[in-house]
């Protein structure tokens, strides 16, 4: 470990720090932005059963954030002794024991808790940060690939017919925003369909999915500073919610993030899912969206392929590194 300055502090995260860990964040990735209103909703709204911290590197002279740690239990796969992580250091102050400094606290924090497990996860195209991981004990344990589509670029014509062909079958596809409006009971509904179909979603071997419940998903699906109603997508067949696909936008940038998309078993095998993305697509079209961005597991054949089919062109991808105890 490289020496680490002494007018250096590492301490608890506090409230005037949203500035400066989201200024480290979006320097780190740029094309990717955050904002102090997203990280504040975020943290106030998480599950109240899970350890969520934040430990700050500061420069006691001047009082700038230089990088941040972050330790959570995953609310989506809770295990009281198994977490997540990051460790983010501003590019200009990286190589100076920063990152070091900031995983010591975290270790001494994970031994208060009894971890048995921490899990993290890098761009493949950060290889030092990839070797500091693998120094430390950490290994890769699945690996997601970002693929983004250039709106403009998609051909409406080609997939139109499977559009008629799903509403033909007696498909009806419509939004969060319409069925809460008919009834404010749907949302109980929806949200029994988001957990069933996430069950589905591939994860880490050790991991067991741990249903979100309805109010933190109403926090973060209906009410959060990135939903969209009008672009949560719901196909719907002999008045039950057959599928869903929805789109969520963050405060900067000129894009939007796909969602969870997914088709219940009974119902499947009639072109739901291709019907219910074309709706997606659209939505952006309408309004000036450049991009659609989503993230799939390798693993995950049957969402890759529709995603190739549509056009999303494959990024670098994210792996999901873990250190046992």
């Amino acid at each position: 470990m490289q020496q680490l300055k002494t007018d250096i502090t590492i301490r608890k995260f506090e409230e005037r720090d949203y500035a400066g860990v989201v200024a480290v964040g979006n320097a780190i990735f740029p094309d990717r932005p955050g904002t102090v209103e997203e990280w504040r909703y975020d943290d106030e709204h998480y599950d109240k059963k899970c350890v969520n911290e934040r430990y700050v590197a500061e420069d006691r002279s001047s009082g700038t954030t230089l990088g941040y740690a972050g330790l959570w239990h995953m609310a989506w796969s809770f295990h009281p002794r198994k977490f997540g992580m990051e460790i983010r250091v501003h590019p200009d102050h990286q190589r100076n024991g920063i990152g070091s400094a900031l995983w010591l606290r975290l270790q001494e924090v994970l031994r208060d808790h009894q971890a048995i497990d921490v899990k993290t996860q890098i761009w493949e195209k950060m290889p030092s940060v990839i070797a500091f991981a693998t120094r430390h004990g950490f290994h890769e344990v699945m690996r997601a690939w970002e693929s983004r589509l250039e709106v403009g670029t998609f051909d409406f014509k080609r997939f139109i017919p499977h559009v008629h062909q799903a509403l033909a079958s007696g498909v009806t596809i419509t939004t969060l925003t319409a069925e809460r409006v008919r009834d404010a009971q749907n949302l109980k509904r929806i949200h029994a369909v988001d957990v069933e179909l996430s069950a589905d979603v591939p994860r880490p071997p050790d991991e067991t999915r741990t249903p979100i419940d309805f109010n933190m998903w109403h926090d973060y699906t209906v009410e959060g500073p990135w939903s969209i109603g009008d672009a949560y997508f719901l196909a719907v067949v002999d008045g039950e919610y057959a599928g869903l696909s929805n789109l969520f936008k963050l405060k900067t940038g000129d894009w939007l993030n796909q969602g969870l998309t997914g088709v219940r078993r009974p119902y499947r095998g009639r072109h739901l899912a291709t019907a219910l993305k074309v709706k997606t697509v659209e939505y952006a079209r309408d309004h000036g969206i450049r991009e659609i961005r989503t993230f799939n597991e390798i693993n995950n054949a049957p969402m890759l392929a529709i995603n190739v089919k549509f056009g999303f062109v494959r990024q670098p991808a994210w792996i999901t590194f873990m250190k046992e105890f």
